[in-house]
Order: structure tokens, then sequence, then C-alpha cells
């Protein structure tokens, strides 16, 4: 009866002695999405305001309350620190988790303004990094990209744990 169709696994993560819920690459992407959405309205304010609340606000966003963006609360996932699983990530380690993503949104502003060839090269750039994460994430056992590594930091699901069996 079951023939032709496929269920997620959804994969249990040991931290510390507590069970998470590893996060889905494609939820992950999405919530990054809706995250880098919110970026570019503030980045459509005049002036220097706009691509500085836009850094600011990717660079901070995964401290914000229960270690969570807006786009990660949307979506169902937070941050939590390798150390002690049982807190969120706070600012420190989301600046460091998305300092690149931030240096990004600075390169835009540097030389995005020069025609054609800043925004192509802008757009290299952020397709590259977009790419490289995605792989890490891809491969790594836990899930971590790069930042995460650097932070000490997993993004885990908020859906209960307990019911995955682990591998």
């Amino acid at each position: 009866m079951t023939e032709g169709f496929s269920f997620k696994v959804m994969e249990a993560l040991s931290v510390e002695g507590r069970l998470f819920t590893k996060a889905d690459i494609l939820e992950r992407f999405l919530a990054k999405l809706v995250d880098m959405i919110i970026v570019g309205a503030l980045c459509a304010f005049p002036s220097a305001v706009g691509p500085v609340a836009g850094a600011t606000y990717i660079l901070i966003s995964d401290g914000l309350k229960g270690g969570q963006s807006i786009g990660k609360r949307i979506i169902g996932l937070r941050v939590i620190s390798v150390e002690s699983p049982e807190n969120p990530a706070d600012f420190k380690a989301s600046i460091l988790r998305n300092a690149v993503f931030g240096l990004l949104i600075g390169l835009w502003f540097a030389i995005g303004w020069i025609p054609y060839i800043g925004k192509a090269i802008v757009a290299v750039c952020w397709a590259a990094v977009v790419a490289v994460e995605m792989i890490i994430i891809y491969t790594d056992d836990t899930g971590s990209r790069f930042g995460d590594r650097i932070a000490g930091t997993l993004v885990v699901s908020t859906k209960a744990a307990d019911t995955v069996p682990a591998k």
C-alpha cells in the first residue's frame, strides 16, 4: 500500500546527553530566505542607513529570543550552543556565525554601485558562499555550516526530539 511513497526520516542529534531533531537543509534554506527578504527590505532605506540596518539584522538575528531569527521562528528552527545546549545562541555567537553574510552586505555597499561589474562580483560572491555553505551543511553529520563551527552552534528543529529514534 505504501509503495511509491517516501517518508521523511528525522534525524536525532545527541548533544551533551540531550536529544535534538536535526534541522532539515530545506527548512534552513527557507528560514535564511525569509531573513534575506527582511535584509533586502531594510537595505531599501536610503543612504547608508539601509545597508547598516540590513547588516545589523543579519549579524544579530540568531541571537534574538530563543536563538531564533524571524525566519527560523516562522519555519520552526532554533540555534543552540554546542557547549550548553539548553541555552540558545547569544548575540556573540550570532555575530560569529553570520559574519560572512554581514561582510557580503558590506561588499555590496562598497562595490555594488559600480555599473555591471560591481553587481556581478557581489552576485558571484553570494552564490559562492551560499553554495559552499550548503555543501558543508549537506556533508556534515550534524548539519553544521562553517559559521556554526566557528561559533560553536547547531541549528535544530523546535519539534520534540523525544519521538525521534536515535541512529
